[in-house]
């Protein structure tokens, strides 16, 4: 009779055949946190790509779509992080195409002869600063 293989007690548990994969609810903070780096001005630049640069604009969408799925999936920590920072840069060059495209966003509008600028900062304390051309 031929040698019969010894019976395994012990199966694999979940979290060893997962080893190195991160939880859904930390790829998602991650992705949060990125995204807030974003601020609050990238709705409007992206409803501009959408009708501007619809090609880039749908690549952002599919981008964020798998992220969403891969958020999901509960990959490696790494991975996310890397298509996580393709994502972002990506949103980087769609500001920077929006931004050519409308270079009067960053700008101030011509003053008029007489006019001037002063800038206000708000200190620790609660008190302003004033600085202005007159301050030179």
């Amino acid at each position: 009779m031929a040698n019969a293989l010894p019976k395994v007690t012990e199966r694999p548990t979940f979290s060893r055949r997962r080893a190195g994969f991160a939880c859904t609810s930390q790829l998602q903070q991650h992705y949060e946190i990125a995204i807030a780096t974003l601020g609050t001005h990238f709705p409007l630049i992206d409803a501009w790509l959408a009708e501007h640069a619809p090609d880039l604009w749908q690549q952002i969408r599919e981008e964020d779509d798998e992220l969403y799925r891969l958020c999901q999936l509960g990959i490696p920590e790494q991975t996310f992080q890397g298509k996580l920072d393709a994502f972002l840069t990506l949103c980087e060059h769609a500001e920077q195409v929006y931004y050519e495209a409308k270079p009067q966003e960053l700008s101030l509008p011509p003053l008029a002869e007489g006019e001037r600028i002063a800038i206000y900062y708000e200190l620790a304390d609660g008190s302003l600063h004033k600085v202005s051309h007159d301050d030179e």
